[in-house]
């Protein structure tokens, strides 16, 4: 039986508690986005927290030419709840970046609820020691506005022999202006389909049928491919061979709301494998957030 297309980009995010019980319904609220008045890093203690932190830094100095504010939890974060709560009411008008592990982002997610936050975005991502992909990234995003997959596609296609990314944006995508806009890096085709919802498909050293199956699409049919002459990508002002250090630059850049590629799509996918792929990278994964307290 096919999967079906929707059900696979909006996937609710892959792993732990977060498969289990999904996404509130709270943390995608219709009310406008606030302006931040200040940006900070939220690391809950997950083994990634140092390397996402270089790679966050990173994008505030090259972007904004300021720095963020890192709080860093010193005990698990079921431990500090209280602490917490008292701390996100203290910080009202910031915008954090967050980062933890499967197990605190259920936490997380309630705490932030309790404190009257808004999610703009949230992503997992996994280094597998099996599967087709090397590095998995499964995003959903207020609106392309807040988008890292873009980011990240351009930052792994230089260094990552093998990934794929799926993002879902719960807003409208912004009006066509002067004609279909799409993203793209050398060496990617891209497709659109617009059942049942518009998707875009980018795909680099595989055909879009492998793609397709690689994502659990059992048809390709129904995808026409994207002229090449209305598609862009995000330039790369920094980059690294650490795709931990990676992820946390391109959400941290999405925080910052600079230089995402608006596609006009519901949902999009990157997939990317190279012919001489080889797995030397241990096991890993983590979540990110992107809220407004």
């Amino acid at each position: 039986m096919e999967v079906d297309r929707r059900s696979l980009m909006k996937g609710m995010l892959a792993g732990g508690a977060l498969l289990a019980l999904g996404t509130p319904p709270w943390t995608f609220a219709e009310s406008p986005v606030r302006k931040a008045g200040g940006y900070g890093l939220f690391l809950g203690g997950s083994p990634a927290d140092e390397a996402f932190a270089r790679g966050a830094r990173a994008a505030c100095a090259a972007l904004v030419s300021e720095d963020l504010h890192i709080v860093k939890l010193k005990d698990e974060l079921l431990a500090g709840t209280d602490k917490i709560a008292r701390f996100l009411e203290r910080t009202r008008g910031i915008r954090w970046v967050a980062v933890t592990d499967d197990a605190g982002a259920v936490i997380f997610l309630e705490l932030t609820r309790a404190a009257g936050g808004r999610l703009l975005s949230m992503g997992t991502h996994a280094c597998l020691t099996d599967g087709a992909f090397l590095l998995r990234h499964d995003l959903a995003a207020t609106s392309p506005a807040h988008s890292a997959g873009g980011l990240l596609a351009s930052h792994f296609i230089q260094t990552v022999d093998r990934f794929s990314i799926t993002e879902h944006f719960l807003q409208e995508p912004p009006e066509e202006q002067g004609g279909l806009t799409s993203w793209t890096a050398p060496g990617f085709s891209s497709y659109r389909s617009e059942e049942p919802e518009v998707i875009h498909m980018h795909c680099s050293g595989l055909s879009l049928p492998d793609g397709c199956r690689q994502l659990g699409l059992e048809t390709s049919d129904g995808w026409v491919p994207i002229p090449p002459q209305v598609r862009v990508s995000e330039p790369l002002t920094w980059q690294s061979r650490s795709w931990l250090e990676s992820v946390g630059y391109a959400v941290a850049a999405s925080a910052l709301g600079i230089g995402a590629v608006q596609e006009s799509c519901m949902s999009r996918a990157f997939v990317h494998q190279s012919s001489d792929a080889k797995r030397t990278k241990p096991a890993e994964r983590f979540v990110s957030f992107v809220i407004d307290v």
